[in-house]
């Protein structure tokens, strides 16, 4: 009997990777990304933001500790200008940064039952960890969690692993996606990407990545404009639409004003751009020139953005502060 929703892999080969060895590994890119990365223990991973002084995303990170430092990829940047970031900002710390893009390649397996799928196929010994982001599997594979709303695994694998690696997923029964399709199941799942949805230089407020960020750790790079964009409330913000019949690309519009832009549409009618925080979720707008009508939602898997405390808020903080 075929699986109500079967694993389904897409081939994801050229996101910039660095691996970060040494006893201050850890300590070193927390100093420079927007989530607390110190604390991680092997086996635990997380999302991180590389930002501009200003607090604007100039990649996104995933964050995986192993028993040696760390290792990085990025949606965003380019693997040169990422090296050099963080190489020219060891000094005296003890840490080594090095360019494994090369050494591993990422198999994206997508669906609900891809964990289970893959940890049965590959016979993984370890389970993953609740609440964690990545598990590392000895031998095969490095299976790494995706963070929601997106359903499934990322497996790394080494070039020389790969032909057993696929063979296995092949007996798993998993089908080989395009590019075209995985672009239907990141827009339906409302899952932005660098390119397009996030290469407008955003603030994480208005991408809708405050999960990326730790609003209590110490100084990094563009942390004092993250503050001040938290306690405030921001004019734009990335947005999941539903389109009632057809979907396009371009210019929103709500009560007869522009209000947006939007980025990213799936043939089966879903849509992420950036909207207006002035319009309401589940407001109705149109869409581009053939004015396709849809409706404004928060993308899944978040909240909405920062708002102003109001004076009985800022009073019950001054009472009980944390």
């Amino acid at each position: 009997m075929a699986q109500e929703h079967p694993t389904v892999m897409y081939e994801q080969l050229h996101r910039p990777k660095l691996g970060f060895s040494g006893p201050q590994a850890l300590w070193f890119l927390d100093q420079l990304v927007s989530n607390q990365v110190e604390n991680l223990t092997p086996g635990q991973g997380l999302e991180a933001l590389l930002l501009t002084p200003k607090g604007r995303i100039t990649s996104v990170l995933r964050i995986l500790a192993t028993a040696q430092g760390a290792l990085v990829d990025a949606d965003g940047g380019d693997l040169q200008g990422l090296y050099d970031f963080f190489a020219n900002r060891v000094f005296a710390t003890r840490v080594q940064v090095s360019d494994v893009t090369d050494d591993f390649l990422i198999l994206r397996l997508l669906g609900p039952n891809a964990l289970s799928t893959v940890a049965a196929g590959l016979e993984l010994s370890e389970a993953m960890p609740e609440g964690a982001h990545c598990n590392l599997s000895v031998g095969s594979a490095i299976v790494v969690a995706l963070a929601p709303p997106f359903e499934g695994v990322d497996l790394w694998v080494r070039p020389e692993r790969m032909p057993d690696i696929l063979a296995v997923l092949e007996r798993c029964r998993i089908r080989t996606i395009d590019r075209s399709e995985y672009e239907v199941m990141r827009v339906e799942a409302g899952v932005p990407a660098f390119d397009p949805d996030l290469s407008g230089s955003y603030l994480p407020q208005e991408a809708a990545l405050e999960r990326a960020v730790h609003y209590s750790k110490g100084c990094y790079l563009g942390q004092e404009a993250v503050a001040m964009a938290q306690r405030g409330r921001v004019r734009k913000r990335l947005r999941h639409l539903n389109f009632t019949s057809e979907t396009a690309l371009g210019e929103v519009s709500f009560d007869g004003e522009a209000a947006g832009t939007v980025t990213s549409v799936s043939r089966r009618g879903y849509g992420i751009g950036m909207i207006k925080t002035a319009v309401p979720p589940d407001s109705q707008v149109t869409v581009g020139d053939t004015r396709a009508p849809a409706t404004v939602k928060e993308l899944p898997g978040t909240v909405y953005g920062p708002s102003v405390p109001s004076a009985r808020e800022l009073r019950e903080r001054l009472r009980n502060p944390e």
